[in-house]
């Protein structure tokens, strides 16, 4: 990808509220961010499969912060609740009863979107060392878990430092950059031109039965480990 300022702008609007799902390390040792994102094609009606995975490679480190988001309270204030493996990372996700979207418009090379962070975080895994021309990428999920003492919120964030992107759907079939970001770019111009393609109709048809990364749990407990 072409890392100038006007690319990484559109890169961010294509991933503005989407909903990050999962982190996962591939054979390669690559990170895939399992995404759902909002993407509307040249011509047609909205997609109904939105699942996309955003493959950051050349990943040198990934680090995670789960705090508990409580009414009332600032997450911030929480106490970091550890991870002890990645593992324990896909369990949480795999626990969550519901999940929220990423948005603010600025998730790449920012140290602004972690300067809340404690010196300590949940989980820090090092890959490798750091090239010298990387990039770091920030994603969320305001999100929580149902239990039998009844519904948790949480807040899961993090970051992964990495030289380059690609993307893939939800088969493997590698999509270009450029038709994603243009894709995304074209759903938010869309919203504001009032197109007809974005009516509520047309959306809550593209949502009816829609693929998903993952179903909700129930009766999940946070599936987190002690250090």
């Amino acid at each position: 990808m072409r890392w100038d300022d006007a690319e990484r702008s559109r890169l961010e609007v294509a991933l503005n509220e989407s909903d990050v799902v999962g982190v996962r390390l591939t054979p390669s040792g690559d990170v895939d961010i399992l995404l759902h994102v909002l993407s509307l094609p040249r011509s047609g009606p909205l997609l109904k499969d939105g699942r996309r995975r955003l493959r950051l490679t050349a990943a040198s480190e990934l680090r995670f912060l789960l705090r508990a988001d409580q009414a009332g309270k600032h997450v911030s204030d929480q106490p970091v609740i550890p991870l002890v493996d990645l593992e324990a990372v896909e369990q949480f996700f795999d626990s969550l009863a519901w999940g929220g979207s990423i948005y603010g418009w600025r998730f790449f090379d920012d140290p602004q979107l972690t300067a809340d962070w404690p010196p300590e975080s949940s989980l820090a895994v090092r890959l490798q060392d750091t090239p010298t021309d990387h990039h770091t990428f920030y994603w969320f999920n305001e999100c929580g878990l149902e239990g039998p003492g009844g519904a948790a919120g949480y807040c899961i964030e993090g970051t992964v430092t990495f030289g380059d992107i690609r993307v893939f759907d939800a088969v493997g079939s590698e999509l270009p950059v450029e038709t994603f970001i243009d894709d995304g770019v074209r759903y938010w111009n869309a919203v504001y031109a009032r197109d007809e393609r974005l009516s509520v109709e047309s959306q809550q048809a593209a949502q009816q039965g829609a693929p998903q990364w993952r179903g909700w749990a129930t009766d999940g407990q946070p599936a987190v480990g002690a250090s």
